[in-house]
């Protein structure tokens, strides 16, 4: 029986390292990703962890066995050490394979701002698992701790600009590609504020405009469904004084001042804006807060700097479901909602005003609010500041709403609220956590409280301790995207990674092990230069789940070098694509597998073109004396690869670009010629610098 052989030399490209953390690798965090290589006939893996000192691995810190290709440790590693790794495989009959070189890697010391946070569990069987993120205002530095106030991960503002500028980085949402995306404050360096996006390694991936109106982004960045950024930005515009206002003796002579408004912005990853609303567009003048603009003309101390800050808007939010963007507006204790196509006005939410302009919700008593939210089951989610209530108190509420032919009815439907001395009259957030707790942070005491639907607590980050934060966020893990492709099983011969397949159709089986925190749709392919694969598809995978991914072809007797590429691309974090290419070589064997060509026969160079060398291959029928010679495109010699007497056989001779003298030649086109008594065949390469 015929058969041929495959000899797959397998190549892993990916965005990531193919092993990781590398050789010398330092960071940021507690919780590690390790990745490694695919060693063929592996069942699974052996997974150790240790000192620095080699003979540690004699009593390992941590040891592991694992049957993908990546691992996350998330206990057992501290601040401030250096460890090493390896690994081995362990095969189907349970026996152990040699161990791997070690790598070692360096975790930095925990930020000296940094500590243990105090933390009361009530419910441990309640309580949301993962960590939670937040920022220390004003320091730039963003960090998670884990649910008993361990920090897990930092990173801080020490990062190269596009501008050369420095800014204090603020933490806004996590990203499911595994970055997170903020606010950066320049008014250390007098430069507005700006929106970006990092990884977790406190490396910039995109960094918004620079060159802003006013004090520049502000307050919130939202991630939109098609990749672009939507934020706040400023907008200032001059307007007369109002009738109502008594100027001070001393400033009689003013007429009018700049009104701070606020602009939603959307731009795409080049930067670019492609939609924007102002509130000076569609908000009413006679809409505005008295006491705040009298208080304005007797607390500045300097006339030139007055500014009224009409809207203070402090949440942009967009929801896909009904195409609508939200504006939480602070100063007007408004919350509107946008027609995102045609940019009009769907309804205010709120305190009633001058206009007549709210019309939803002017019984729900909310003032100041922040971080208004849509949640999955439509309902509305801020947290309700309260600064109008008398006694002072806030509260996290959740608002249904009931369609009807004009104005939507509104009701509280969930509200919890926060004793006085907890309450914060500035910033804070409400989330809703996916068992259905929430997350209540109040910025001024710096506590953060997890309840249960029914209000009862079930965790708490205690307050005034050192630090506050805007915003937190409870995510599963730091790794959201956390996928392995397992190849085809290959057996190590002298020729490379080989597996054995019958002529005609064959059948290659990938795996995919979605290891993340999120349900994510795999777009994968495979095809190779001559055509024996070619299919695509796309599959969802659940966190913790793998597919098996068949893929059909068709191997021709050519007897030719093919190159075998399988790709896979997670759809949420494209730039972690993976691709896996192998080196095919289709060869008739016999029963016992020595080659035994049919024909003398001269194999197409490869790669081609190359740079700086290339292999050429050829089979001989029978026992022959014969030459294989490169020639220039005038027929000129180049050099004689080989000149000898050989067996039957398949032979391969690397080319390096050179003549007979050793000396590299130039760029251009060659041909390569198999010579014997009786069979001449001569073909071209490209060689390319």
């Amino acid at each position: 029986m015929k058969y041929f052989t495959f000899i797959l030399f397998s190549i892993s490209i990916a965005t990531t390292q193919l092993v990781k953390p590398v050789e010398n690798d330092t960071l940021n965090y507690t919780h590690v990703y390790f990745e490694w290589e695919q060693i063929p006939g592996a069942k699974s893996y052996q997974i150790q962890v240790a000192g620095n000192d080699s003979a540690e691995f004699q009593n390992p810190l941590i040891e592991r066995v694992d049957s993908t290709l990546l691992l996350i440790i998330e206990d057992g590693l501290e601040w401030d050490k250096t460890y090493q790794w390896r690994i081995r495989e362990i095969d189907d009959n349970d026996s152990y394979g040699p161990w791997s070189e070690s790598w070692s890697f360096y975790i930095l010391p925990l930020h000296p701002e940094l500590s243990s946070f105090n933390i009361v569990i009530y419910d441990s069987s309640g309580v949301q698992p993962g960590i939670t993120i937040m920022d220390w205002l004003g320091s730039g530095l963003i960090y998670a701790i884990n649910v008993y106030g361990d920090p897990v991960w930092f990173i801080d503002s020490d990062v190269e600009w596009n501008n050369g500028m420095d800014y204090k980085v603020q933490f806004t949402y996590f990203l499911e590609n595994g970055n997170f995306i903020g606010l950066a404050d320049g008014r250390e360096s007098n430069e507005p504020g700006r929106v970006f996006e990092m990884n977790i390694e406190n490396e910039l991936v995109w960094q918004g405009p620079s060159e802003l109106e006013g004090i520049g982004g502000h307050h919130d960045v939202f991630p939109m469904p098609n990749g672009n950024i939507i934020a706040l930005t400023s907008q200032d515009t001059l307007l007369p004084v109002p009738e109502e206002i008594e100027l001070p003796e001393t400033y009689m002579y003013i007429d009018s001042l700049p009104w701070q408004g606020d602009r939603i912005v959307e731009w795409n990853k080049d930067g670019v804006e492609v939609w924007s609303w102002s509130v000076f567009d569609h908000f009413s003048f006679v809409d505005w807060n008295p006491n705040l603009y009298q208080d304005l003309l007797y607390t500045h101390p300097i006339p030139a700097d007055f500014h009224y800050e009409w809207t203070h808007s402090n949440t942009v939010w967009y929801d896909p479901i009904d195409n609508a963007v939200y504006l939480s507006v602070r100063n007007m204790s408004r919350i509107t909602k946008i027609d995102y196509d045609t940019g009009n006005i769907i309804w205010n939410m709120g305190q009633e005003m001058p206009s007549g302009d709210v019309t939803v919700g002017t019984d729900l008593g909310f003032s100041w609010q922040h971080s208004v939210k849509i949640l999955d089951n439509q309902n509305l989610m801020m947290y309700d500041n309260g600064n109008e209530n008398d006694p002072f108190y806030s509260r996290g509420l959740e608002i249904s709403f009931t369609e009807t032919d004009s104005i939507p009815d509104t009701e509280i439907v969930w509200e919890y609220e926060l004793p006085e001395d907890i309450s914060s009259g500035l910033m804070s957030d409400c989330d809703r956590l996916s068992n259905g707790n929430s997350l209540l942070t109040s910025t001024t005491s710096n506590q953060i409280l997890e309840v249960s639907p029914d209000s009862v607590k079930v965790w708490e980050l205690l307050p005034n301790q050192d630090g506050s934060t805007y915003r937190s966020e409870r995510i599963p893990g730091l790794y959201p995207q956390a996928y392995s492709v397992i190849q085809p099983d290959f057996i190590d011969e002298d020729s490379g990674q080989t597996i054995y397949l019958p002529i005609g159709g064959a059948t290659l089986e990938y795996e995919i092990h979605n290891e993340g925190w999120i349900n994510e749709i795999y777009e994968y392919s495979i095809n190779d230069n001559l055509g024996w694969f070619s299919e695509t598809g796309t599959i969802e995978i659940s966190p913790g789940i793998y597919a098996i991914i068949p893929m059909s072809g068709v191997i021709f007797d050519s007897g030719i070098i093919d190159t075998l590429m399988f790709t896979v691309i997670p759809q949420h974090a494209p730039l972690r694509y993976k691709v896996d290419t192998l080196f095919v070589n289709s060869q008739l064997f016999n029963a016992v597998g020595n080659v035994f060509p049919q024909k003398f026969e001269l194999f197409p160079a490869f790669p081609n073109p190359f740079n700086p060398s290339t292999t050429i291959q050829f089979a001989v029928e029978t026992m022959h004396t014969l030459t294989l010679k490169v020639y220039d495109i005038n027929g000129r010699l180049v050099k004689t690869l080989v000149d000898e007497k050989l067996d039957q056989g398949i032979y391969s001779v690397l080319w390096k670009g050179t003549d007979k003298f050793g000396r590299p030649v130039s760029s251009g086109v060659y041909f390569y010629e198999l010579q014997t008594e009786y069979f001449n065949q001569r073909r071209k390469m490209i060689l390319l610098k």
